[in-house]
């Protein structure tokens, strides 16, 4: 697959609106939905553009906000089962998600659900996530998502409050069965400031356990915020290198409830708006996206580092700290070997 030419994955914020009060908020959320949100009807161009342009549907992920706080979020979810979209959702665990609710998922075709879990205790989870009860509810939900047959992903937030808590939450993360484990590695926008953010040395600490700890998992573990996993990984004997890495612009993107299109949900950048354009020459062809696709566009460590092509740094994190989508990861302890003349 030529990521260039067409992503893996394609994360779409339905809506801003969502019950809990999250300390780290990417999207900044909102209790009532905003008036100017894509319809139904605005979507389906965009669902049919991307099943006419690329060669393999993209993996498509509704998240939020809560999706749930939509009322045609089952119709959004047929729509996309039905043109053969590898469908996910990723709700906010709230009284609007039941049991009954993921089942009905599993019947209209959703392959995968992803949960957030910060921390093993309700103590952790329940500070972070700003609503008491929200822990004991996302572990009743985990467990139905399981018995449904469904995938299950837990995402976690890696941040200065979270990540002393991370051993205990990967064992309870194994426990629950899940089959993927991402981890979010805290970026200063949003809500979350750079007093929550881990540092270079954090982020180096937490991935070299990481990856000691992975030795042997069958879950598929991925990182956001921190695509020198892959370097991490390489260096310790825990795996070669892939040839592919899906990180932003390259493999993925994300669409806003305005229909504005991101390299990444932290990067609040746009490169267009699917309300004016189709979505496939948005990726393709916004200089944005082909600026952050050649390596040979980073500055500093970024784009002397060997692993310029696959890791890349976070654009997301550079933008963050310097207002530079180019600048070198100031998320990153720069140890990587670096090409010489």
């Amino acid at each position: 697959m030529d990521l260039n030419r067409q992503p893996r994955v394609v994360t779409w914020e339905i809506t801003r609106a969502c019950q809990l009060h999250c300390q780290h908020c990417r999207a900044e959320a909102i209790v009532t939905r905003n008036p100017q949100e894509l319809s139904y009807d605005q979507m389906m161009p965009v669902l049919d553009d991307m099943m006419e342009a690329f060669d393999v549907p993209p993996i498509l992920v509704y998240t939020g906000g809560d999706p749930l706080e939509r009322q045609d979020l089952d119709d959004l979810i047929r729509a996309a089962v039905v043109r053969g979209f590898p469908t996910a959702v990723a709700p906010s665990v709230t009284d609007r998600l039941t049991e009954e609710v993921i089942w009905r998922w599993q019947d209209l075709g959703v392959r995968a659900v992803s949960l957030s879990l910060d921390g093993p205790t309700a103590q952790v989870h329940d500070q972070f996530r700003g609503v008491p009860g929200t822990y004991d509810r996302t572990l009743e939900m985990a467990d139905a998502i399981v018995r449904s047959g469904m995938m299950l992903q837990i995402n976690t937030s890696v941040a200065q409050s979270t990540r002393s808590h991370l051993v205990m939450t990967g064992d309870l993360v194994r426990f629950l069965g899940a089959n993927a484990w991402e981890l979010f590695f805290v970026i200063p926008t949003g809500r979350a400031m750079v007093a929550d953010a881990p540092t270079a040395d954090d982020i180096e600490q937490v991935l070299s356990w990481l990856a000691h700890w992975a030795e042997g998992s069958r879950m598929r573990i991925t990182t956001v915020g921190a695509p020198q996993w892959v370097r991490v990984r390489q260096e310790l004997g825990a795996g070669r290198a892939p040839r592919v890495v899906v990180r932003e612009a390259r493999g993925f993107a994300f669409i806003d409830h305005l229909g504005q299109v991101f390299p990444s949900g932290y990067l609040p950048v746009a490169a267009g708006s699917v309300a004016s354009e189709p979505f496939s020459r948005i990726y393709r062809d916004s200089p944005l996206f082909q600026q952050l696709r050649n390596p040979a566009c980073f500055e500093g460590r970024c784009g002397t580092c060997d692993f310029a092509a696959l890791c890349g740094g976070s654009r997301a994190r550079a933008y963050a700290v310097t207002g530079n989508v180019l600048a070198e990861d100031p998320g990153c302890r720069g140890i990587a070997r670096e090409v010489t003349a």
